[in-house]
């Protein structure tokens, strides 16, 4: 809690700064420095992007040392809650305590969003594009400022929850940009029909604003359009957990229906957030898709 506050409190300074800033009056992309939290050793940086309604902050951990010359893959571990939310705990801070940057020589990135994140571009809104802004402003400004191998292979997703829901998503939707997605606790399938009387409930509305844009990018409708490139190797890793239990279990068997290998791990059964257990095993396994011959 203590050094999450102070990040924050730090990060609060830099968006204030960098709104005063030139680059904000004219819409660049920030190219300052980032911030390193001299107790946790995270960097952080706020980026502009015209797919969010205000700059963003990006956090970063670094394997230590960077061995000159050396590019290395990027973990991005997608949040489950709009900037400075950490109700569900802090994925990054997780993989912090985990040393996951030096144990797997990665560099782990975590971005932020104004809206709850469910990674899918608004119908109407142009400030509520958070897939654009993944692919469009924060990949980008990620391999050019840190040493990374910038290809898919190389890029790999990690989330739980809504954030294991838009990881499958960009894994399938964008092939050619993200190689690998590991997934913990996941509404796979909902549908607009099946969680309550609204067809966009805990942030779906929000982000995607019609019923028709949200059932365009359904997991299960997803697989149907890309069993083929998926079957080549495996790229997926579903984790069972508590509150999404049926909806995992669902996915795995539509995967095994398709004959689209993947990893499962069904045994994952603790409570729905970052700090409880699984992310070790759930990034081990990822990384042992990702680093398999």
């Amino acid at each position: 809690m203590g050094s999450r506050f102070v990040i924050f409190s730090s990060l609060s300074l830099l968006l204030t700064a960098w709104l005063a800033s030139p680059s904000a009056a004219s819409g660049q992309v920030t190219s300052e420095p980032p911030q390193k939290d001299a107790t946790t050793g995270i960097q952080s940086y706020a980026l502009s992007s015209p797919y969010q309604s205000g700059p963003t902050v990006v956090r970063v951990i670094l394997p230590k040392p960077l061995i000159a010359g050396k590019r290395y893959p990027v973990l991005y571990v997608l949040p489950v809650e709009p900037e400075g939310s950490f109700r569900f705990g802090d994925g990054l801070e997780e993989g912090r305590k985990l040393n996951l940057a030096n144990k797997h020589q990665v560099i782990c990135v975590a971005p932020s969003f104004k809206v709850v994140p469910w990674y899918g571009n608004h119908a109407t809104d142009p400030k509520v594009r958070q897939e654009d802004f993944v692919l469009k402003s924060l990949v980008p400004d990620v391999d050019q400022r840190f040493p990374t191998v910038a290809d898919s292979e190389h890029r790999w997703l990690l989330g739980f929850s809504k954030s294991g829901w838009g990881a499958s998503v960009l894994l399938m939707r964008h092939p050619t940009v993200f190689g690998y997605a590991a997934t913990w606790d996941a509404p796979f399938l909902l549908n607009g029909e099946n969680h309550g009387k609204e067809w966009g409930p805990i942030g779906i509305k929000d982000v995607f604003g019609t019923k028709e844009t949200f059932l365009a990018v359904l997991p299960p409708t997803l697989l149907a359009g890309h069993a083929d490139a998926l079957k080549q190797r495996r790229r997926l890793v579903l984790g069972v957990g508590v509150d999404w239990k049926s909806h995992v279990v669902g996915m795995h068997e539509l995967l095994d229906q398709r004959r689209i290998p993947h990893a499962y791990l069904p045994e994952l059964l603790v409570k729905h957030r970052w700090d409880t257990g699984w992310l070790g095993p759930v990034a081990d396994q990822l990384v042992d898709l990702a680093t398999a011959p």
